[in-house]
Protein backbone atom coordinates (compact mmCIF):
# COMPACT_ATOMS: atom_id res chain seq x y z
CA UNK A 1 0.00 0.00 0.00
CA UNK A 2 3.02 2.25 0.18
CA UNK A 3 4.23 1.97 -3.32
CA UNK A 4 0.42 2.87 -4.22
CA UNK A 5 0.10 5.79 -1.92
CA UNK A 6 2.99 7.34 -3.91
CA UNK A 7 1.82 6.18 -7.42
CA UNK A 8 -1.45 7.89 -5.84
CA UNK A 9 0.51 10.87 -5.18
CA UNK A 10 2.23 11.19 -8.08
CA UNK A 11 -1.89 10.45 -10.16
CA UNK A 12 -2.66 13.68 -7.79
CA UNK A 13 -0.11 15.89 -8.06
CA UNK A 14 -1.14 16.03 -12.22
CA UNK A 15 -3.44 17.38 -14.42
CA UNK A 16 -2.88 15.76 -17.32
CA UNK A 17 -5.09 12.45 -18.31
CA UNK A 18 -1.89 11.00 -19.94
CA UNK A 19 0.16 11.68 -17.14
CA UNK A 20 -1.71 9.86 -14.53
CA UNK A 21 -2.43 6.82 -16.51
CA UNK A 22 1.43 6.60 -17.40
CA UNK A 23 1.82 6.69 -13.64
CA UNK A 24 -0.66 4.02 -13.22
CA UNK A 25 1.20 1.97 -15.82
CA UNK A 26 4.24 2.44 -14.43
CA UNK A 27 3.38 1.15 -11.08
CA UNK A 28 1.43 -1.50 -12.32
CA UNK A 29 4.36 -3.05 -14.20
CA UNK A 30 6.41 -3.42 -11.12
CA UNK A 31 4.11 -5.78 -9.16
CA UNK A 32 3.91 -9.57 -9.19
CA UNK A 33 0.17 -10.78 -10.04
CA UNK A 34 -0.99 -11.18 -6.68
CA UNK A 35 -0.05 -7.74 -6.14
CA UNK A 36 -1.26 -6.79 -9.24
CA UNK A 37 -4.60 -7.86 -9.27
CA UNK A 38 -5.37 -6.04 -5.66
CA UNK A 39 -3.88 -2.76 -7.28
CA UNK A 40 -6.01 -2.48 -10.27
CA UNK A 41 -8.90 -3.27 -7.39
CA UNK A 42 -7.40 -0.57 -4.95
CA UNK A 43 -6.86 2.06 -7.72
CA UNK A 44 -10.41 2.00 -8.41
CA UNK A 45 -11.80 2.77 -5.34
CA UNK A 46 -12.99 -0.72 -4.11
CA UNK A 47 -11.70 -3.21 -1.99
CA UNK A 48 -13.68 -5.73 -3.91
CA UNK A 49 -14.85 -6.57 -7.65
CA UNK A 50 -17.81 -5.35 -8.63
CA UNK A 51 -19.13 -9.10 -8.98
CA UNK A 52 -17.99 -9.91 -5.82
CA UNK A 53 -21.08 -10.19 -3.65
CA UNK A 54 -19.01 -9.26 -0.67
CA UNK A 55 -19.47 -5.81 0.36
CA UNK A 56 -17.58 -3.63 3.49
CA UNK A 57 -19.76 -2.18 5.76
CA UNK A 58 -17.27 0.33 8.06
CA UNK A 59 -19.32 3.85 8.38
CA UNK A 60 -17.91 7.15 9.31
CA UNK A 61 -19.03 7.05 12.77
CA UNK A 62 -17.22 4.00 13.12
CA UNK A 63 -13.92 5.59 11.45
CA UNK A 64 -14.29 8.68 13.77
CA UNK A 65 -14.45 6.18 17.13
CA UNK A 66 -11.24 4.75 15.94
CA UNK A 67 -9.54 8.13 15.21
CA UNK A 68 -10.82 9.43 18.19
CA UNK A 69 -8.75 6.19 20.56
CA UNK A 70 -5.90 6.00 17.91
CA UNK A 71 -5.11 9.89 18.55
CA UNK A 72 -6.75 11.05 21.70
CA UNK A 73 -8.62 14.18 20.24
CA UNK A 74 -12.38 14.76 21.16
CA UNK A 75 -14.97 14.48 18.55
CA UNK A 76 -15.53 18.38 18.59
CA UNK A 77 -11.60 18.35 17.34
CA UNK A 78 -12.11 16.01 14.91
CA UNK A 79 -15.07 17.48 13.32
CA UNK A 80 -12.93 20.84 13.20
CA UNK A 81 -9.72 18.69 11.03
CA UNK A 82 -12.67 16.90 8.56
CA UNK A 83 -14.59 20.49 7.96
CA UNK A 84 -11.40 22.03 6.86
CA UNK A 85 -10.24 18.93 5.02
CA UNK A 86 -13.04 17.67 3.84
CA UNK A 87 -11.98 14.07 3.12
CA UNK A 88 -11.50 11.20 5.87
CA UNK A 89 -8.97 9.85 4.55
CA UNK A 90 -6.88 13.18 4.24
CA UNK A 91 -7.85 13.75 7.86
CA UNK A 92 -7.15 10.53 9.17
CA UNK A 93 -3.50 10.78 7.65
CA UNK A 94 -2.79 14.10 9.20
CA UNK A 95 -4.02 13.41 12.66
CA UNK A 96 -2.41 9.90 12.76
CA UNK A 97 1.19 10.77 11.21
CA UNK A 98 3.05 12.31 14.98
CA UNK A 99 1.49 8.60 16.58
CA UNK A 100 1.48 6.11 14.34
CA UNK A 101 4.77 3.35 14.47
CA UNK A 102 4.65 4.20 10.50
CA UNK A 103 5.37 0.56 9.22
CA UNK A 104 5.32 -0.75 5.69
CA UNK A 105 1.43 -1.64 4.81
CA UNK A 106 1.55 -4.22 1.94
CA UNK A 107 -1.42 -4.98 -0.62
CA UNK A 108 -1.57 -8.04 0.60
CA UNK A 109 -1.93 -7.06 4.46
CA UNK A 110 -4.64 -4.51 3.50
CA UNK A 111 -6.49 -7.28 1.68
CA UNK A 112 -6.41 -8.99 5.42
CA UNK A 113 -7.52 -6.13 6.88
CA UNK A 114 -10.64 -5.73 4.03
CA UNK A 115 -11.38 -8.75 4.78
CA UNK A 116 -11.03 -8.87 8.67
CA UNK A 117 -13.65 -5.85 8.54
CA UNK A 118 -16.00 -7.39 6.28
CA UNK A 119 -16.13 -10.37 8.39
CA UNK A 120 -16.83 -8.41 11.55
CA UNK A 121 -20.33 -7.90 12.65
CA UNK A 122 -19.61 -5.80 15.61
CA UNK A 123 -19.10 -2.55 15.58
CA UNK A 124 -16.89 -1.97 18.52
CA UNK A 125 -14.43 -4.84 17.21
CA UNK A 126 -14.45 -2.68 13.83
CA UNK A 127 -13.28 0.15 16.39
CA UNK A 128 -10.79 -1.52 17.74
CA UNK A 129 -9.09 -2.90 14.20
CA UNK A 130 -8.92 0.22 13.02
CA UNK A 131 -7.31 2.41 15.78
CA UNK A 132 -4.68 -0.51 15.37
CA UNK A 133 -4.29 -0.14 11.75
CA UNK A 134 -4.07 3.50 11.89
CA UNK A 135 -1.70 3.79 15.07
CA UNK A 136 0.34 0.99 13.27
CA UNK A 137 0.91 2.06 9.66
CA UNK A 138 2.83 4.95 7.78
CA UNK A 139 0.16 8.00 7.31
CA UNK A 140 0.69 7.94 3.28
CA UNK A 141 -0.58 3.54 3.19
CA UNK A 142 -3.77 5.08 5.90
CA UNK A 143 -4.66 7.95 3.63
CA UNK A 144 -5.30 5.44 0.21
CA UNK A 145 -6.32 2.22 3.07
CA UNK A 146 -9.37 4.47 3.87
CA UNK A 147 -10.11 5.88 0.71
CA UNK A 148 -10.54 2.94 -0.83
CA UNK A 149 -12.88 2.12 2.40
CA UNK A 150 -14.71 5.15 1.48
CA UNK A 151 -14.36 4.38 -2.16
CA UNK A 152 -13.63 7.97 -2.82
CA UNK A 153 -9.77 8.46 -4.00
CA UNK A 154 -10.33 12.22 -5.27
CA UNK A 155 -6.82 11.77 -7.18
CA UNK A 156 -8.69 12.07 -10.61
CA UNK A 157 -8.54 8.90 -11.59
CA UNK A 158 -11.53 7.07 -13.15
CA UNK A 159 -11.99 3.41 -13.38
CA UNK A 160 -11.68 4.06 -17.24
CA UNK A 161 -8.66 5.02 -16.77
CA UNK A 162 -7.23 2.01 -14.89
CA UNK A 163 -8.25 0.14 -17.44
CA UNK A 164 -6.12 2.43 -19.90
CA UNK A 165 -2.91 2.27 -17.70
CA UNK A 166 -3.45 -1.77 -17.30
CA UNK A 167 -3.54 -1.83 -21.36
CA UNK A 168 -0.21 0.54 -21.35
CA UNK A 169 1.43 -1.97 -18.68
CA UNK A 170 0.61 -4.90 -20.65
CA UNK A 171 0.97 -3.94 -24.02
CA UNK A 172 -2.69 -4.66 -24.81
CA UNK A 173 -5.20 -2.49 -26.78
CA UNK A 174 -7.03 -0.23 -24.67
CA UNK A 175 -10.40 -1.00 -26.05
CA UNK A 176 -9.69 -4.77 -25.51
CA UNK A 177 -8.98 -4.08 -21.91
CA UNK A 178 -12.34 -1.79 -22.14
CA UNK A 179 -14.75 -4.81 -23.41
CA UNK A 180 -13.20 -7.29 -21.24
CA UNK A 181 -13.62 -5.18 -18.19
CA UNK A 182 -17.19 -4.62 -19.24
CA UNK A 183 -17.89 -8.04 -20.30
CA UNK A 184 -16.50 -9.51 -16.78
CA UNK A 185 -16.75 -6.92 -14.17
CA UNK A 186 -13.78 -7.96 -12.44
CA UNK A 187 -11.00 -5.70 -12.95
CA UNK A 188 -8.75 -8.44 -11.24
CA UNK A 189 -9.17 -10.92 -14.08
CA UNK A 190 -9.01 -8.46 -16.52
CA UNK A 191 -5.76 -7.14 -15.48
CA UNK A 192 -4.37 -10.39 -15.15
CA UNK A 193 -5.75 -11.50 -18.16
CA UNK A 194 -4.52 -8.63 -20.46
CA UNK A 195 -1.12 -9.70 -18.86
CA UNK A 196 -1.12 -13.05 -19.74
CA UNK A 197 -2.60 -12.41 -23.33
CA UNK A 198 -6.11 -14.05 -22.66
CA UNK A 199 -8.59 -11.18 -22.76
CA UNK A 200 -10.84 -12.62 -25.27
CA UNK A 201 -11.29 -15.57 -22.39
CA UNK A 202 -13.38 -13.33 -21.04
CA UNK A 203 -17.13 -14.42 -21.23
CA UNK A 204 -20.25 -11.98 -20.70
CA UNK A 205 -21.27 -11.88 -17.20
CA UNK A 206 -25.19 -11.83 -16.36
CA UNK A 207 -26.70 -9.97 -13.56
CA UNK A 208 -23.21 -7.91 -13.65
CA UNK A 209 -24.25 -4.32 -14.64
CA UNK A 210 -22.77 -3.43 -18.07
CA UNK A 211 -21.88 -0.08 -19.31
CA UNK A 212 -24.35 1.88 -20.59
CA UNK A 213 -23.91 4.11 -23.95
CA UNK A 214 -24.12 7.55 -23.10
CA UNK A 215 -25.55 10.47 -25.61
CA UNK A 216 -24.11 13.87 -26.40
CA UNK A 217 -26.06 16.65 -25.84
CA UNK A 218 -27.44 19.11 -28.42
CA UNK A 219 -28.59 22.74 -27.60
CA UNK A 220 -29.92 23.23 -30.83
CA UNK A 221 -30.83 21.08 -33.76
CA UNK A 222 -29.50 22.96 -36.59
CA UNK A 223 -26.36 21.49 -35.20
CA UNK A 224 -27.65 18.43 -36.74
CA UNK A 225 -26.38 18.42 -40.63
CA UNK A 226 -27.51 15.30 -42.12
CA UNK A 227 -31.36 14.56 -40.14
CA UNK A 228 -32.26 12.10 -42.62
CA UNK A 229 -29.71 9.42 -41.17
CA UNK A 230 -31.35 9.40 -38.01
CA UNK A 231 -34.56 8.32 -35.80
CA UNK A 232 -36.16 10.04 -32.85
CA UNK A 233 -37.23 8.62 -29.71
CA UNK A 234 -38.55 10.26 -26.52
CA UNK A 235 -35.76 11.45 -23.59
CA UNK A 236 -38.35 9.76 -20.54
CA UNK A 237 -38.24 11.88 -17.15
CA UNK A 238 -37.83 8.28 -15.50
CA UNK A 239 -34.72 5.60 -14.06
CA UNK A 240 -32.41 4.93 -16.58
CA UNK A 241 -31.88 1.03 -16.15
CA UNK A 242 -30.22 -2.22 -17.27
CA UNK A 243 -32.92 -5.15 -17.04
CA UNK A 244 -30.90 -8.68 -16.93
CA UNK A 245 -33.28 -11.96 -17.39
CA UNK A 246 -32.46 -15.88 -16.96
CA UNK A 247 -33.86 -18.62 -16.20
CA UNK A 248 -37.04 -16.76 -13.92
CA UNK A 249 -34.59 -14.78 -12.53
CA UNK A 250 -34.90 -11.32 -13.38
CA UNK A 251 -32.19 -7.73 -11.77
CA UNK A 252 -32.28 -4.56 -12.26
CA UNK A 253 -29.76 -1.61 -12.51
CA UNK A 254 -29.93 2.16 -12.26
CA UNK A 255 -27.28 3.79 -14.76
CA UNK A 256 -24.91 4.57 -12.07
CA UNK A 257 -24.55 0.74 -12.29
CA UNK A 258 -26.51 0.03 -9.07
CA UNK A 259 -28.74 -2.63 -8.47
CA UNK A 260 -32.41 -1.72 -7.37
CA UNK A 261 -34.52 -4.95 -8.10
CA UNK A 262 -36.24 -4.51 -4.38
CA UNK A 263 -37.68 -1.47 -5.28
CA UNK A 264 -39.34 -2.40 -8.14
CA UNK A 265 -41.12 -5.80 -7.67
CA UNK A 266 -43.83 -5.72 -9.98
CA UNK A 267 -40.95 -5.14 -12.84
CA UNK A 268 -39.54 -7.97 -11.87
CA UNK A 269 -42.53 -9.82 -11.84
CA UNK A 270 -43.49 -8.66 -15.17
CA UNK A 271 -40.38 -10.06 -16.54
CA UNK A 272 -40.02 -13.59 -14.93
CA UNK A 273 -41.19 -15.60 -17.54
CA UNK A 274 -39.24 -13.72 -20.10
CA UNK A 275 -36.87 -15.71 -22.72
CA UNK A 276 -33.67 -15.27 -21.92
CA UNK A 277 -30.52 -14.80 -21.25
CA UNK A 278 -31.41 -11.30 -22.02
CA UNK A 279 -29.83 -7.52 -21.45
CA UNK A 280 -32.20 -4.52 -22.13
CA UNK A 281 -31.59 -0.88 -21.81
CA UNK A 282 -34.72 1.21 -20.67
CA UNK A 283 -36.30 3.36 -18.40
CA UNK A 284 -38.30 3.05 -15.09
CA UNK A 285 -41.45 5.33 -15.60
CA UNK A 286 -43.72 6.50 -13.01
CA UNK A 287 -46.57 9.32 -12.93
CA UNK A 288 -43.88 11.42 -12.09
CA UNK A 289 -40.16 11.53 -11.41
CA UNK A 290 -40.92 12.94 -7.92
CA UNK A 291 -42.99 10.20 -7.18
CA UNK A 292 -40.41 7.58 -8.79
CA UNK A 293 -37.84 8.82 -6.04
CA UNK A 294 -39.61 8.08 -3.23
CA UNK A 295 -39.38 3.87 -4.46
CA UNK A 296 -35.48 4.33 -4.96
CA UNK A 297 -33.32 2.34 -2.60
CA UNK A 298 -36.29 0.28 -1.09
CA UNK A 299 -35.55 -3.04 0.10
CA UNK A 300 -38.88 -3.62 1.02
CA UNK A 301 -41.85 -1.97 -0.84
CA UNK A 302 -45.69 -2.24 -0.02
CA UNK A 303 -48.62 -3.11 -1.75
CA UNK A 304 -50.17 0.01 -0.60
CA UNK A 305 -46.74 2.16 -2.04
CA UNK A 306 -47.17 0.28 -5.04
CA UNK A 307 -50.27 0.90 -5.75
CA UNK A 308 -49.78 4.62 -4.67
CA UNK A 309 -47.28 4.78 -6.98
CA UNK A 310 -47.46 2.19 -10.18
CA UNK A 311 -44.43 1.85 -12.32
CA UNK A 312 -43.44 0.44 -15.29
CA UNK A 313 -40.29 -0.55 -17.66
CA UNK A 314 -39.98 1.05 -21.17
CA UNK A 315 -37.00 -0.90 -23.03
CA UNK A 316 -35.28 0.59 -25.96
CA UNK A 317 -32.26 -1.37 -26.53
CA UNK A 318 -30.67 -5.06 -26.51
CA UNK A 319 -27.65 -5.20 -25.08
CA UNK A 320 -27.88 -9.78 -24.68
CA UNK A 321 -30.16 -11.63 -26.90
CA UNK A 322 -30.26 -15.44 -26.40
CA UNK A 323 -27.09 -15.04 -24.41
CA UNK A 324 -24.69 -13.05 -26.49
CA UNK A 325 -24.02 -9.94 -26.61
CA UNK A 326 -25.17 -7.89 -29.86
CA UNK A 327 -23.43 -4.64 -29.25
CA UNK A 328 -21.77 -5.23 -32.55
CA UNK A 329 -24.89 -5.11 -34.29
CA UNK A 330 -26.13 -2.01 -36.17
CA UNK A 331 -29.46 0.08 -34.45
CA UNK A 332 -32.11 -1.73 -36.84
CA UNK A 333 -30.93 -5.11 -36.16
CA UNK A 334 -30.83 -4.80 -32.55
CA UNK A 335 -34.29 -3.07 -32.89
CA UNK A 336 -35.79 -5.75 -34.39
CA UNK A 337 -34.61 -8.22 -31.64
CA UNK A 338 -36.06 -6.13 -29.19
CA UNK A 339 -39.58 -5.75 -31.41
CA UNK A 340 -39.65 -9.94 -31.89
CA UNK A 341 -39.47 -10.16 -27.84
CA UNK A 342 -43.17 -8.98 -27.95
CA UNK A 343 -42.96 -6.52 -25.26
CA UNK A 344 -46.05 -4.75 -23.51
CA UNK A 345 -44.01 -1.38 -23.77
CA UNK A 346 -41.27 -0.30 -25.83
CA UNK A 347 -39.65 3.20 -26.79
CA UNK A 348 -41.71 4.42 -30.41
CA UNK A 349 -38.95 5.38 -33.18
CA UNK A 350 -39.86 7.77 -35.65
CA UNK A 351 -37.47 8.50 -39.09
CA UNK A 352 -36.33 11.81 -39.45
CA UNK A 353 -36.29 14.23 -42.83
CA UNK A 354 -36.18 17.71 -41.74
CA UNK A 355 -34.81 20.25 -38.98
CA UNK A 356 -39.20 21.13 -38.44
CA UNK A 357 -39.98 17.14 -37.93
CA UNK A 358 -37.48 17.60 -34.95
CA UNK A 359 -38.49 20.59 -33.24
CA UNK A 360 -42.05 19.36 -33.77
CA UNK A 361 -41.30 15.81 -31.95
CA UNK A 362 -39.44 18.12 -29.36
CA UNK A 363 -42.11 19.92 -28.32
CA UNK A 364 -44.63 17.10 -28.58
CA UNK A 365 -42.68 15.44 -26.26
CA UNK A 366 -42.31 17.86 -23.71
CA UNK A 367 -46.09 17.91 -23.91
CA UNK A 368 -46.42 14.42 -23.19
CA UNK A 369 -44.56 15.34 -19.98
CA UNK A 370 -40.94 13.57 -21.27
CA UNK A 371 -37.76 15.95 -21.05
CA UNK A 372 -37.36 15.89 -25.04
CA UNK A 373 -35.54 13.91 -27.57
CA UNK A 374 -33.06 11.00 -28.42
CA UNK A 375 -31.67 11.00 -31.53
CA UNK A 376 -29.83 8.08 -32.72
CA UNK A 377 -27.64 7.18 -35.76
CA UNK A 378 -29.11 4.38 -38.09
CA UNK A 379 -26.50 1.30 -38.65
CA UNK A 380 -25.26 2.95 -35.24
CA UNK A 381 -23.73 -0.37 -32.80
CA UNK A 382 -24.04 0.36 -29.21
CA UNK A 383 -20.92 2.14 -27.86
CA UNK A 384 -20.94 1.00 -24.29
CA UNK A 385 -19.48 3.32 -21.81
CA UNK A 386 -19.08 5.97 -24.35
CA UNK A 387 -20.50 9.09 -24.92
CA UNK A 388 -20.74 8.84 -28.01
CA UNK A 389 -21.77 11.20 -31.36
CA UNK A 390 -23.94 8.41 -32.37
CA UNK A 391 -26.41 9.07 -29.88
CA UNK A 392 -27.77 12.79 -28.87
CA UNK A 393 -29.76 14.32 -26.56
CA UNK A 394 -32.00 17.09 -27.05
CA UNK A 395 -33.10 18.44 -23.86
CA UNK A 396 -33.19 22.22 -24.07
CA UNK A 397 -33.83 24.29 -20.73
CA UNK A 398 -37.44 25.70 -19.62
CA UNK A 399 -36.02 28.80 -18.91
CA UNK A 400 -33.93 30.83 -16.06
CA UNK A 401 -35.00 32.30 -12.77
CA UNK A 402 -33.24 35.11 -11.19
CA UNK A 403 -32.64 33.54 -7.63
CA UNK A 404 -30.72 34.55 -4.39
CA UNK A 405 -28.71 32.50 -2.26
CA UNK A 406 -29.90 31.78 1.15
CA UNK A 407 -27.54 29.36 2.10
CA UNK A 408 -24.37 27.51 1.31
CA UNK A 409 -22.60 24.79 2.09
CA UNK A 410 -18.35 23.20 1.84
CA UNK A 411 -17.61 21.24 -0.67
CA UNK A 412 -15.65 17.74 -1.21
CA UNK A 413 -11.84 16.84 -1.90
CA UNK A 414 -10.58 19.79 -4.05
CA UNK A 415 -13.74 22.54 -2.97
CA UNK A 416 -12.93 21.56 0.55
CA UNK A 417 -12.12 24.57 1.47
CA UNK A 418 -14.74 26.70 -0.48
CA UNK A 419 -18.79 27.13 -0.23
CA UNK A 420 -19.21 25.41 -3.42
CA UNK A 421 -23.21 23.94 -3.17
CA UNK A 422 -25.61 26.77 -3.27
CA UNK A 423 -29.52 26.99 -1.49
CA UNK A 424 -31.22 29.51 -3.54
CA UNK A 425 -34.68 31.18 -3.27
CA UNK A 426 -37.64 33.20 -5.31
CA UNK A 427 -39.28 36.30 -4.24
CA UNK A 428 -42.83 36.33 -1.83
CA UNK A 429 -43.32 39.65 -0.98
CA UNK A 430 -40.65 40.77 1.30
CA UNK A 431 -40.04 36.69 1.96
CA UNK A 432 -37.43 34.27 0.46
CA UNK A 433 -38.96 31.09 -0.05
CA UNK A 434 -36.02 28.40 -1.09
CA UNK A 435 -36.81 26.38 -4.49
CA UNK A 436 -33.62 24.27 -5.39
CA UNK A 437 -29.92 23.79 -4.71
CA UNK A 438 -26.92 23.88 -7.21
CA UNK A 439 -23.58 23.35 -7.19
CA UNK A 440 -22.14 23.61 -11.13
CA UNK A 441 -22.00 26.52 -13.66
CA UNK A 442 -19.51 28.53 -12.25
CA UNK A 443 -15.40 28.47 -12.66
CA UNK A 444 -13.31 27.45 -10.08
CA UNK A 445 -12.42 31.14 -9.49
CA UNK A 446 -15.61 32.37 -9.54
CA UNK A 447 -16.52 30.03 -6.64
CA UNK A 448 -13.81 31.37 -4.72
CA UNK A 449 -14.57 34.57 -5.25
CA UNK A 450 -17.80 33.69 -4.33
CA UNK A 451 -17.01 32.16 -1.23
CA UNK A 452 -15.29 35.43 0.16
CA UNK A 453 -18.80 36.87 -0.67
CA UNK A 454 -20.85 34.67 1.33
CA UNK A 455 -18.52 34.00 4.76
CA UNK A 456 -18.87 38.20 5.12
CA UNK A 457 -22.83 37.14 4.80
CA UNK A 458 -23.13 34.49 6.84
CA UNK A 459 -25.18 34.83 10.15
CA UNK A 460 -25.78 31.13 11.43
CA UNK A 461 -23.65 27.57 10.54
CA UNK A 462 -24.69 23.91 11.32
CA UNK A 463 -23.55 20.84 10.56
CA UNK A 464 -19.92 21.41 12.47
CA UNK A 465 -19.99 24.66 9.82
CA UNK A 466 -20.52 22.62 6.75
CA UNK A 467 -23.84 24.83 5.93
CA UNK A 468 -23.86 28.73 6.22
CA UNK A 469 -26.97 30.33 6.64
CA UNK A 470 -26.47 33.72 4.67
CA UNK A 471 -28.00 36.95 4.09
CA UNK A 472 -29.95 36.86 1.30
CA UNK A 473 -27.97 39.26 -0.82
CA UNK A 474 -26.31 37.38 -3.76
CA UNK A 475 -28.23 37.01 -7.03
CA UNK A 476 -27.43 34.36 -9.72
CA UNK A 477 -29.38 33.35 -12.66
CA UNK A 478 -29.94 29.46 -13.07
CA UNK A 479 -31.12 26.96 -15.62
CA UNK A 480 -33.53 24.40 -15.26
CA UNK A 481 -35.27 21.62 -16.99
CA UNK A 482 -38.10 21.55 -15.48
CA UNK A 483 -40.55 22.17 -12.28
CA UNK A 484 -42.85 20.25 -10.03
CA UNK A 485 -44.21 20.16 -6.87
CA UNK A 486 -42.31 19.74 -3.71
CA UNK A 487 -43.13 19.57 -0.15
CA UNK A 488 -40.02 20.07 1.01
CA UNK A 489 -38.92 23.73 -0.33
CA UNK A 490 -40.98 26.51 1.01
CA UNK A 491 -41.94 27.95 -2.58
CA UNK A 492 -43.81 24.33 -2.52
CA UNK A 493 -42.01 24.02 -6.13
CA UNK A 494 -38.13 22.53 -6.81
CA UNK A 495 -36.09 22.78 -10.27
CA UNK A 496 -35.58 19.79 -11.84
CA UNK A 497 -31.56 19.76 -13.09
CA UNK A 498 -31.07 23.62 -11.91
CA UNK A 499 -27.27 24.59 -12.81
CA UNK A 500 -25.91 28.24 -12.26
CA UNK A 501 -25.61 30.41 -15.91
CA UNK A 502 -24.54 33.45 -13.92
CA UNK A 503 -23.30 35.53 -11.64
CA UNK A 504 -25.55 38.73 -11.64
CA UNK A 505 -23.88 41.15 -9.76
CA UNK A 506 -26.07 43.88 -11.68
CA UNK A 507 -29.46 42.18 -9.73
CA UNK A 508 -30.32 43.02 -6.04
CA UNK A 509 -32.72 40.35 -4.18
CA UNK A 510 -35.74 42.62 -5.00
CA UNK A 511 -35.61 42.21 -9.31
CA UNK A 512 -35.62 38.36 -8.41
CA UNK A 513 -37.89 36.06 -9.96
CA UNK A 514 -41.27 35.62 -7.43
CA UNK A 515 -43.42 32.77 -6.18
CA UNK A 516 -46.38 34.00 -8.59
CA UNK A 517 -43.82 34.03 -11.71
CA UNK A 518 -43.01 30.22 -10.94
CA UNK A 519 -46.92 29.38 -10.50
CA UNK A 520 -47.74 31.06 -14.09
CA UNK A 521 -44.54 28.71 -15.39
CA UNK A 522 -45.84 25.62 -13.25
CA UNK A 523 -49.26 26.63 -15.41
CA UNK A 524 -47.18 26.56 -18.67
CA UNK A 525 -46.42 29.97 -19.22
CA UNK A 526 -43.40 30.99 -21.62
CA UNK A 527 -40.50 32.83 -19.99
CA UNK A 528 -39.02 35.80 -21.25
CA UNK A 529 -35.24 35.92 -22.57
CA UNK A 530 -33.38 37.47 -19.53
CA UNK A 531 -31.68 40.42 -20.47
CA UNK A 532 -28.26 40.85 -21.47
CA UNK A 533 -25.22 42.14 -19.34
CA UNK A 534 -23.27 44.50 -21.45
CA UNK A 535 -20.66 45.66 -18.76
CA UNK A 536 -17.19 45.29 -18.58
CA UNK A 537 -16.82 41.74 -17.95
CA UNK A 538 -13.45 42.15 -16.04
CA UNK A 539 -15.76 44.16 -13.66
CA UNK A 540 -18.93 41.37 -14.32
CA UNK A 541 -17.37 37.76 -15.26
CA UNK A 542 -21.27 36.40 -16.06
CA UNK A 543 -21.03 33.69 -17.84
Amino acid sequence: MDALAHAAERVAATNSRREKIAHVASYLQSLNDADLARAVLYLSGRPFPSTDPRKLSVGYATMRAALAAATGWDAETLALCYREVGDSGETISHLCRPITNAEPLSLQQAETHFETLRKTRLTQVKVDLLTSIFQTHAAPALKFFVKTITGNLRIGLQEKMVEEAIAQATSQPADAVRAANNRGGNLSVVALSARANTLESIVATLFHPLDFMLAQPIDETKELADPENWVAEDKYDGIRSQLHVANGKVKLFTRGLEETTDAFPEIILAFTNLPGPLILDGEILATSFQLLQQRLARKKVSAKMMAEIPVHFVAYDILMHQGELVFDRPLEHRRQLLDNLGLVRTSQQTPLQTHAQIEALFNEARARGNEGLMLKRRGSLYESGKRAANWLKVKKPLGTLDVVVTAAEQGHGRRAGVLSDVTFAIRDGDKYLNIGKAYTGLTDAEIKELTKVLRALTIEKFAGGRVQIVRPEVVLEVAFDGLQKSPRHKSGYALRFPRIVRWRRDKRPEDIDTLARVHQISLGAVLPEKSVITENPEENPAK
